[in-house]
């Protein structure tokens, strides 16, 4: 993958963002749009913040609203139109028609900590020292009605706590137009904390009705009750899907954060890849979101989310793989809802529009006509953002023929079964014919990311250019095609250990363990996709827990904001005030949605996956680590078949591992498979061993199990 912004011919556009420097007033903006400019002190500002490094302002060269260091994150609420990108120092920039940027003078670049409140709640709290004072910004966003029509404000609380003995002056310096909610002292007497709170009227839900008066937000209540609305809402949406504890309480967080970001990212029923940068749709990314959201459980709007997705993929021409997958996600969605009704009705049967809405049929049939490529392989396109026979594009094909395959045998339609298993060995056959060729050829020992040539001919010469990786996450097939009964062969199977190797072989002195790379030209440290470039590892003997190692990476040294990453990013910068390791810069949009929809899947998917025959794996992706240490790993409410939901909890003690099974049980086996199994068990309270693999199966009616090991995973 890589820049989207260059671009091809049906491309939607994207939304772009005006820098107010550049017009000189707020009403140069507004003649310039058209806007209906918002009354003075209405809850929008007339002034942006322009004195202080410490903002958000527009980046040409990245198309993206940027903070210092490259930092940027969001705020916002579920399906607003556009959320708002947060930025180091608690700056804020506001879309919505009134692009500028608000924030508090009070911030100096002191050493800082800037996280989410509670560790995932939309509440970002930036922390800093000041004047021996201790200065704490909290920034989050709320929905509210006024007038009977629905806004998001923002609340903000600049908190200043003063340990020390003597009086401390401390001025929040609000930019023009925060309305003041609530305020304190500017001087803090000795063992005192002061408040002072803003409102800010940021996001009308797409519509064009007037912004609300400044008394109509003071009259909305106070931050504290908007904190816990927030909070009450978010917990809420997050108690729908799968919950996820690991020893590792980041990724608990970071998962939680991630769906929500998801959602302030989409807008209405648009499953945007991002709030900045990437404010649009795109094909391939809008089926992984999908996907991840239906294997966490997130029904929601799902039907809606899914005929949306079809107008995505008929509508766009960048991306051609996002069309051969648009079967995968309702598959997805078949198998955990058992909707059958709304699968048959648009099985066959396009929409309104006809050739841009596509029916699940039309997309797969798609994939046959796009066979222009050497030996019946997938013909030339630029899904990696550069043109090419890229061997992602015959494994997404073959997940989408995976799928199809799957949805047809379930609606009853025995042709399109047949012609989807038959087209399915034809490309599966075509695929192994040529890559073998290409490996035999040119002695390779690795997968390359063309079909047809060998790494050093083609942009992944470049070893830290991440797309030698794409097949292994994109390409989606070698583990999530057999979830769905399909069966696998080839060096998409046979080489995936190799590649890997390869690959982090070839950056070792270029770059630390466990970063895949990242793309042109400036941002090669690492992508949002680290984590994701992983799932393919869990089809592999050696590389299972790649795609937790990868989530790990990204959480201690490529976040952009909280729980935030650009789709690529540059190495860490130990100048930023920020505490931590963050990149200088980056591009894109952070956050990403895809490559947190990428980084959370592969995380549930480690702990708990589900095929579509009713078995159910467990711990596939686990880490020895988690296990030699006696970590605990616990996922709730996942879903499974048909509606059914269950809870599982591992437990490593003594030498042994435990199972737990609460809630409706597996209609198929379980597969207890830790990574720390493999050639290691030395009994079970129940089912058959299988030492190769590492698997203890058992019938689906055991609720418990316990596995002993003869020793330690090191």
């Amino acid at each position: 993958m890589g820049d989207k912004r260059r671009g091809a011919a049906g491309t939607p556009a994207l939304r772009t963002v005006t820098r107010l420097g550049a017009l000189g007033s707020l009403a140069a903006l507004v003649a310039l749009v058209g806007l209906v400019a918002p009354a003075p002190l209405a809850g929008s500002a007339a002034d942006a913040i322009s004195s202080t490094p410490y903002t958000c302002t527009f980046n040409v060269s990245t198309d993206a609203i940027t903070g210092a260091y490259g930092t940027a994150s969001a705020i916002g609420w579920a399906g607003n139109a556009q959320g708002v990108t947060t930025c180091l120092g608690g700056a804020f920039y506001v879309q919505d028609g009134i692009n500028q940027a608000f924030g508090f003078g009070i911030y100096s670049g002191t050493p800082t900590t800037w996280v989410d409140a509670e560790g995932y709640l939309p509440a970002q709290i930036t922390t800093f020292g000041y004047r021996g004072a201790t200065v704490a910004i909290t920034e989050l966003a709320d929905q509210v009605v006024l007038g009977g029509n629905p806004y998001v404000a923002v609340y903000s609380r600049v908190e200043v706590t003063n340990s020390t003995n003597h009086a401390v002056t401390a001025d929040p310096e609000p930019s023009p137009g925060l309305i003041p909610l609530a305020t304190g002292p500017t001087s803090v007497r000795p063992h005192t904390s002061v408040a002072h709170d803003y409102v800010l009227a940021v996001d009308r839900f797409g519509n064009a009705y007037p912004w609300p008066s400044a008394q109509s937000l003071l009259g909305a209540g106070g931050f504290n009750q908007h904190f816990a609305h927030m909070r009450a809402f978010w917990n809420g949406q997050l108690a729908h899907i799968a919950g996820v504890h690991v020893p590792d309480a980041r990724l608990d967080d970071a998962y939680r954060s991630g769906f929500i970001s998801t959602q302030i990212a989409r807008s209405g029923n648009d499953l945007n890849t991002g709030v900045n940068g990437y404010g649009a749709e795109f094909s391939h990314d809008v089926i992984g979101i999908l996907a991840n959201l239906f294997t966490q459980g997130d029904y929601e709007n799902a039907q809606a989310l899914l005929l949306e997705a079809r107008h995505v993929v008929g509508a766009q021409g960048q991306y051609e793989d996002g069309i051969w997958t648009y079967s995968w996600p309702w598959a997805i969605y078949l198998m955990k809802t058992g909707d059958l009704t709304f699968v048959k009705a648009n099985f066959s049967t396009p929409g309104p529009a006809g050739a841009t809405q596509p029916s699940i049929e039309q997309t797969a049939h798609a994939i046959a006509a796009n066979r222009t490529g050497p030996d019946g392989i997938m013909g030339v396109t630029n899904d990696i953002d550069s043109d090419g026979y890229w061997t992602v594009d015959d494994y997404e094909a073959l997940m989408g023929l995976a799928a199809y395959r799957y949805l047809a045998q379930q609606v009853g339609d025995t042709g399109e079964e047949q012609w989807a298993t038959s087209q399915y060995d034809s490309l599966l056959t075509s695929t192994n014919q040529v890559l073998s060729a290409t490996i035999t050829h040119y002695h390779l020992t690795y997968i390359p990311c063309s079909m047809v040539q060998p790494n050093t001919a083609n942009r992944c010469k470049n070893p830290q250019d991440a797309n030698w990786a794409a097949p292994m996450l994109f390409g989606r097939w070698a583990w999530d095609a057999p979830l769905f009964g399909a069966p696998v062969s080839g060096p998409g199977i046979t080489s995936i250990n190799a590649t890997y190797a390869y690959g982090f072989n070839r950056l070792k002195g270029l770059l630390p363990a466990d970063t895949f790379g990242g793309y042109p030209s400036d941002y090669f440290y690492s992508t949002a996709y680290n984590a994701g470039y992983g799932s393919w590892g869990l089809a592999s003997s050696a590389y299972r827990d790649q795609g937790i190692v990868g989530y790990e990476f990204m959480i201690t040294n490529s976040q952009s904001g909280p729980y935030s990453w650009w789709e690529s990013a540059s190495a860490p910068s130990s100048a930023s005030p920020w505490v931590g390791r963050h990149p200088a810069s980056g591009q894109g949009s952070s956050p990403h949605a895809w490559g947190m929809a990428n980084a959370n899947k592969v995380l549930l998917d480690s702990l708990l996956a589900q095929e579509s025959n009713g078995d159910l794996m467990v711990g596939r992706g686990v880490p020895d680590g988690w296990v030699s240490a006696g970590g605990t790993m616990s996922v709730s409410n996942f879903p499974t078949t048909d509606g059914h939901r269950l809870g599982a909890t591992i437990s490593p003690q003594n030498g042994s591992v435990t199972l737990t099974l609460r809630g409706s049980a597996p209609t198929g086996a379980v597969l207890f498979e830790l990574p720390a199994f493999v050639n290691n068990i030395a009994a079970t309270s129940s089912g058959s061993i299988d030492q190769k693999t590492g698997t203890v199966q058992v019938a689906s009616g055991v609720r418990r199990v316990t596995v002993r090991l003869r020793h330690s995973p090191s």
